[in-house]
């Protein structure tokens, strides 16, 4: 038989961990992006908004582009935070597009941060051509949050072609000053309308396809 210890609890009292000295300076860049602009996004600049070492700064993120990257980064984690299941009774396409509206909410979360950074990306080419693959990336995670295939070349397609969808898009939210985004979600449905048609003209099959073809 087991013996049931008459133990008083002892109270434990936990502080709760603040944001770590990485999230905090990704939400200052956001702060000072949205009154400044980007470009005014400086290490030493964060460090005296932080009341932190500039050495402190640098150690975390070297260069702002690694900033950026992490910001563009969490709208993926966003997005794939709010999937719990994939929803096999709605068509492929509507899932495609009710993630993406989770990205662009995101977006839109801290807009006029991420309006100056995308607008900052567009005006330098060759940084915005070296950050493609990892655009392609997050699309093939939204691709496999909407469940739809984005493994092999037909896959790797998909990520692609939506990355150029969204690129498009994006420029359609850059402008759309709507509480309720009615522009972008106008644009993103007809966006991924004609990805659905040339992948149809292509492929020779129904719609956006499962996971089982790629």
């Amino acid at each position: 038989m087991a013996v049931k210890k008459n133990v008083k609890a002892k109270a434990v009292t936990t502080k709760k961990a603040g944001p770590s000295l990485a999230d905090r300076i990704a939400d200052m860049s956001l702060e000072i992006a949205a009154r400044e602009g980007w470009d005014a996004v400086r290490l030493d600049r964060l460090g005296d908004e932080l009341g932190e070492p500039f050495g402190s700064v640098v150690v975390v993120y070297p260069t702002p582009d690694r900033i950026a990257s992490t910001l563009l980064r969490r709208l993926d984690n966003q997005v794939l935070a709010q999937v719990n299941r994939v929803d096999d009774s709605e068509l492929p396409r509507d899932r495609l597009f009710e993630v993406m509206m989770m990205r662009f909410d995101a977006l839109q979360r801290h807009r006029a941060g991420y309006a100056a950074l995308i607008s900052s990306l567009s005006r330098r080419p060759l940084t915005a051509f070296m950050r493609a693959p990892s655009v392609v990336h997050s699309m093939a995670l939204m691709l496999i949050a909407a469940g739809i295939g984005a493994q092999n070349a037909i896959g790797v397609a998909r990520a692609h072609a939506l990355a150029i969808a969204y690129a498009s898009v994006l420029r359609i939210w850059l402008k759309d000053d709507s509480a309720d985004m009615a522009r972008t979600m106008s644009e993103l449905d007809k966006t991924l309308g004609r990805l659905e048609k040339i992948q149809r003209m292509v492929s020779g099959k129904g719609s956006l396809r499962k996971n089982e073809d790629g």
